[in-house]
């Protein structure tokens, strides 16, 4: 007998490359419009003030396209890594998990090196319908 293969939904991490920094306003409209049109898909929309070096890694990823601000980058979230990561940062501070005292922060280092790794960048664009559009494209695996 065979089993059929139950389709995966793909899961994404947005960042959100503003000009300047957003007001929660701005942000928060943003954020929810990607998050109410993409269902379960979007994990998490992050404002990111992008950096030289991520700029031209970004650049690296897509040469035809010209980085700039404001845009939006898709980021394919792998939940097994982020696991895997957290399980590695754990066992580097062992005596503060055995006393349950690794800070959040640690938590969240991991989680953003995770998310916002440059290669898992699958798509850039300046227009968050196109994000929206391009996440619709691609819900599911195989």
């Amino acid at each position: 007998m065979l089993l059929k293969k139950k389709k995966e939904k793909n899961r994404y991490c947005i960042a959100i490359f503003p000009e300047k920094e957003m007001s929660d306003e701005e942000y928060d409209y943003q954020s929810n419009k990607i998050l109410d049109a993409t269902e379960e898909n979007v994990v998490v929309v992050t404002e990111i003030e992008p950096q030289k070096e991520m700029i031209e890694e970004l650049q690296d990823k897509f040469p035809h396209t010209k980085i700039e601000v404001p845009s939006y980058a898709v980021y394919k979230f792998d939940s097994e890594k982020l696991d895997e990561e957290t399980k590695k940062m754990e066992k580097r501070n062992k005596w503060k998990k055995f006393f349950n005292n690794i800070h959040p922060d640690e938590y969240l280092i991991v989680e953003h090196k995770v998310m916002y790794d440059i290669n898992q960048v699958l798509y850039y664009t300046t227009d968050l319908n196109k994000v929206i559009s391009y996440i619709h494209e691609n819900k599911k695996t195989g």
